[in-house]
């Protein structure tokens, strides 16, 4: 078997399923990823967000971004990472928010969220944040699973939210977590993640 690791920030996945050629690393989101990760982003929401909605974001006092990268050792150089997940987040004094977080479908249900997520959480923490602050669509039930995992609880509900593709409106559950106590209090599968 190949030795494979899903790496961001601090947290690596040993042996998730993935293809035999590849292996993960992150990087911050940087002016180089802002055409990949607009696509990446395109690739995991109806109502995605342009180049330059991502810039601004990023450019926001605070704000920071995440990318999970499959490096495909058959390429060379930068061409051969590949974004398959990201995470978007502001810090603003002793509070954050997770502005968006998402997998390329062809890289979901092997731990990539779990391990942004978790990264997220520890940068923010680092930067000062002591309160993480998400919204989440009501019927997005495995995203709420997710950030349930990871010590999220809802203490809102924003009506009309999120407006999809086809012009419908969706109302959005505001979610929060204490960050020290969901990072000391994680659970096994996530330490295991270290």
């Amino acid at each position: 078997m190949v030795d494979l690791s899903v790496r961001v920030g601090a947290l690596t996945l040993k042996n998730p399923v993935m293809p035999a050629s590849g292996c993960f690393s992150h990087e911050f989101g940087q002016v180089f990823d802002l055409g990949r990760l607009a696509r990446l982003h395109r690739a995991c929401f109806d109502e995605s967000w342009s180049r330059a909605d991502l810039a601004h974001l990023l450019a926001l006092p605070g704000g920071f971004g995440l990318v999970a990268r499959l490096f495909d050792g058959g390429l060379a150089g930068l061409d051969g990472m590949r974004g398959v997940g990201f995470s978007l987040c502001r810090v603003v004094r002793d509070e954050c928010e997770l502005l968006s977080i998402g997998v390329s479908p062809a890289y979901r249900r092997r731990r990539v969220a779990a391990a942004l997520m978790r990264s997220s959480m520890e940068r923010c923490y680092e930067w000062g944040a002591r309160t993480m602050f998400l919204e989440v669509a009501i019927d997005n039930v495995s995203a709420q699973r997710l950030y349930e995992d990871h010590g999220f609880e809802r203490v809102g509900t924003r009506p009309d939210y999120y407006q999809r593709a086809n012009g419908a409106r969706v109302s959005a559950y505001t979610m929060r977590c204490d960050l020290a106590r969901s990072l000391d209090a994680a659970p096994a599968w996530a330490m295991a993640l270290r």
